[in-house]
């Protein structure tokens, strides 16, 4: 459908579709996983600390601009064949996969019996002098209890670059797999359109 003699405001009209309705929601994601419960939250939006909003605003500018690069990608009709959205939801699914075997390996649940509830907390793979001398056979969970769930008690459990690393990869896994996911429904829009203008 986008083509040169279709303009950006009908394409962005055309998220009125159910494609563009999910496209919708993926975007917005990032910011809906706050009214979730908490364990639903923690998968729809890796805790990541101190830097959470600006990384949910930064994947909402990304998805954004993802919608707008589908825009102009999809003047090729290779783009716009349904196969093309075939393969980006296969390429979602795999990156679903990677992100969710990473949030099972950094992400720790520390309950709170008090609330009757439970905090997610990402850790990182390496602990420090600090935590190796005081709690070397503790598990994760218990050194969280022990020491706080704060960024500032984190830091000093596990070293900072682990942090870092961990932490990256699973915003990176996050992202790609939700501007993956817009890509898809954008293509979704796409072609619906042009299945309505024939």
């Amino acid at each position: 459908m986008p083509t040169r003699s279709t303009t950006l405001r009908s394409y962005y009209q055309s998220f009125k579709s159910a494609s563009g309705i999910i496209a919708g929601i993926v975007v917005a994601s990032p910011y809906i996983s706050r009214v979730l419960p908490a364990g639903l939250g923690s998968y729809v939006f890796p805790p990541l600390g101190g830097v959470e909003e600006v990384a949910r605003a930064a994947l909402v500018a990304m998805a954004l601009a993802a919608t707008f690069g589908v825009y102009f990608w999809t003047s090729s009709s290779a783009a716009t064949e349904p196969r093309a959205v075939t393969v980006t939801l296969v390429v979602a699914a795999v990156l679903f996969l990677v992100y969710f075997g990473l949030h099972l390996r950094f992400v720790r649940r520390v309950d709170i019996p008090a609330l009757g509830t439970g905090a997610y907390v990402s850790i990182g793979y390496e602990r420090t002098a600090f935590a190796k001398a005081n709690f070397d056979s503790a598990s994760d969970e218990d050194l969280l209890r022990s020491r706080g769930l704060d960024d500032e008690q984190v830091r000093l459990l596990w070293t900072t670059s682990s942090l870092i690393v961990a932490r990256l990869l699973l915003y990176v896994a996050y992202c790609l797999c939700v501007l993956t996911l817009v890509v898809a429904f954008s293509l979704g829009v796409v072609c619906d359109a042009q299945a309505t203008h024939k």
